[in-house]
């Protein structure tokens, strides 16, 4: 991504805020979601901000991928306009948010690798974020097998050199899928814990809390996954949250949303995530993690309104703001296409109110 002459947090936060005033609204939602048909969608699409990419991606793709190409377009124009803002400390905090990108692309190519999906479909799933650059990521795209996947990001010390070590490493153990997302999810959590402590003062200090939460709702979703099942041991809890591997085991082991909220009060970095749980039926766990996703992203865009105007809380809110943008748009996309009701797809959407 191209860089600029560092101006500080006056001048990125100034062009943040711009760039939020051309985010789409929920009216702007409703209206596409009202599409009769992929063709209408994109004749939709068109008059908004999202124009530029969807010409671009019609070139080379059609239908439904024509769509999801234009998102990965428009996403990765946006990713290099902030980057252009940003020099020295601001790109290191910048490169650090981009962490979950990265960690997405792996877990997205090792997934379609061992269901080989083709190219083609797995390419406008994956974000143009360096060092995956638009050549590196349809060279993975292509390899069908796990095994010449990790290979080749071993060769090329994708992420990083250590990442790459850490999932050739866990190759060499076992080619089991769950086993291989788990090891590299603990060293990209090791990893980006690390850069996170490393920078100093209220700047690290929002951005470690940022992370840890992130964290927090990744084991509190694997503590649900094995919820009162008999384990010979715990699940692979990733490193650096808040919530320690005791209290979240307590969690899975509770009978009922009531005892797990019961749990949770022990702890007061839980609180955060409690006003879900005590709303939870327990009917479906997919509308706890909707939830808790939700309240994560809408605590993050309310750094715009709480955060200190000169630090990196802009720049965790529009990220924020602009990745639900883009969960809802495809949620949208695939809700036309398969003619999926309207509540249906609104009850999935993410948005946050304001002020």
């Amino acid at each position: 991504m191209p860089t600029a002459i560092d101006l500080g947090y006056d001048y990125i936060n100034a062009r943040l805020r711009v760039m939020r005033s051309r985010l789409l609204t929920r009216g702007d939602l409703g209206r596409l979601l009202s599409s009769p048909n992929i063709p209408a969608l994109v004749g939709a699409l068109v008059q908004t901000p999202y124009r530029e990419a969807l010409k671009r991606a019609m070139v080379t793709h059609s239908g439904v991928l024509a769509v999801h190409r234009a998102l990965q377009l428009n996403q990765n124009a946006t990713l290099q306009r902030i980057a252009s803002f940003c020099s020295g400390e601001t790109a290191r905090i910048f490169q650090l948010l981009m962490a979950t990108h990265i960690r997405h692309n792996v877990i997205t190519l090792l997934r379609g690798a061992n269901a080989r999906i083709p190219a083609t479909e797995l390419l406008p799933l994956l974000v143009i974020v360096p060092p995956f650059t638009e050549g590196v990521l349809n060279e993975l795209a292509h390899k069908t097998t796990v095994r010449g996947l990790v290979q080749l990001l071993d060769q090329w010390r994708l992420p990083t050199p250590d990442l790459a070590r850490a999932l050739t490493d866990a190759l060499r153990q076992s080619t089991d899928l769950i086993f291989l997302e788990r090891r590299f999810n603990r060293a990209w959590a090791e990893a980006a814990w690390a850069a996170a402590d490393s920078i100093r003062g209220d700047e690290g200090d929002l951005l470690r809390l940022n992370l840890r939460r992130d964290l927090d709702l990744r084991n509190l979703l694997l503590a649900l996954d094995f919820h009162s099942i008999a384990l010979e041991e715990p699940p692979d809890y990733l490193p650096g949250g808040l919530l320690i591997p005791d209290l979240l085991e307590a969690f899975r082991a509770a009978a009922d949303p009531a005892e797990m909220s019961q749990v949770l009060a022990r702890e007061p970095a839980a609180a955060f995530w409690l006003p879900a749980l005590t709303k939870w039926d327990k009917l479906n766990p997919a509308n706890l993690q909707l939830a808790w996703e939700t309240e994560l992203i809408c605590w993050r865009q309310r750094l715009f309104y709480i955060t200190d105007p000169l630090g990196p809380g802009i720049l965790i809110a529009y990220l924020s703001a602009k990745a639900a943008e883009l969960r809802n748009l495809r949620l949208i996309t695939e809700a036309v296409a398969e003619h999926l009701s309207r509540e249906d797809a609104e009850a999935n959407f993410i948005f946050c109110t304001t002020g």
